[in-house]
């Protein structure tokens, strides 16, 4: 049974690999329909709706790290920070994503310098609004969910 009171609605258990498995295709699903909402509204970048986009981009990022996790069978449910989900992943998962992003503007020593500092992007950007102005490495943040969502469009899982 479903209720309108939307934190009511129940939950799915993350408790048997097949659980990991379909969590990890609907994050995999969810993350998808942001990126592609955010690359749709491009030309949006240059307006005030600018931030509406890389909020969708961000949240894209965190879905595709935690499809990844879920593949792990690692549990990351309640986390938002992009480094600290990051650090989460098995090794040679971070090497590859390391390695495929193309750090267009930023030497690839600095990475997960990048990455740190663009942790809490989903969570800052939805309270834009708070902020007396926001710098950050866009360009980064595109390339990273473009990067991520290939690493798991690759191991075609889904």
């Amino acid at each position: 049974m479903a209720y309108f009171q939307v934190d009511k609605n129940p939950c799915k258990n993350l408790e048997t690999a097949d659980d990991y498995f379909e969590w990890a295709k609907g994050c995999y699903r969810e993350a998808n329909a942001f990126y592609k909402v955010a690359i749709r509204n491009a030309d949006l970048l240059f307006g005030e709706e600018a931030m509406a986009v890389f909020t969708n981009i961000a949240f894209a990022c965190e879905l595709y790290f935690k499809c990844l996790l879920f593949i792990n069978e690692i549990s990351c449910a309640k986390k938002h920070d992009l480094f600290e989900l990051y650090e989460l992943l098995p090794d040679d998962e971070k090497e590859k994503i390391k390695q495929r992003h193309p750090c267009t503007n930023i030497p690839k020593e600095q990475f997960e310098l990048n990455l740190e500092e663009l942790g809490k992007a989903f969570i800052v950007f939805r309270y834009i609004y708070e902020r007396k102005e926001v710098a950050f490495n866009a360009q980064f943040l595109i390339e990273l969910a473009e990067t991520l969502r290939k690493n798991i469009h690759d191991k075609k899982l889904f």
